[in-house]
């Protein structure tokens, strides 16, 4: 996936960025979902797709991808509609909308 070590922590840095920008209000949280585009899980960062070579470099940096397992799981995973957001059904099941979505982003640490 990646072609480098250099390719993989330009890739990661350029997310971090779109994070500190939703967090910063330069962008929307639905124009941060788009530029995102589900990171963790489109490029595989938990090495399902991976050789061994390119596991073990995503293993040295674990510490600058785990903050996007937990945009996708804790976060993105969670996401509803604003409107389905307010109905009981999908509160008692732990979903959220945009502006608690954008609250939890703000509490993920990403590298510099």
């Amino acid at each position: 996936m990646f072609e480098s070590e250099a390719d993989l922590l330009e890739t990661i840095a350029q997310h971090d960025a779109l994070v500190r920008q939703c967090v910063a209000g330069k962008l929307s949280f639905f124009e941060f979902c788009e530029k995102y585009n589900n990171f963790y899980a489109y490029w595989a960062l938990d090495g399902h797709e991976s050789d061994e070579e390119e596991r073990a470099l995503l293993e040295k940096h674990d510490n600058l991808i785990e903050p996007h397992r937990v945009i996708a799981y804790e976060i993105l995973e969670k996401l509803c509609s604003d409107e389905d957001a307010k109905l009981g059904s999908y509160i008692n099941a732990g979903r959220f909308g945009s502006l608690e979505a954008t609250k939890r982003l703000a509490n993920v640490r990403v590298g510099a």
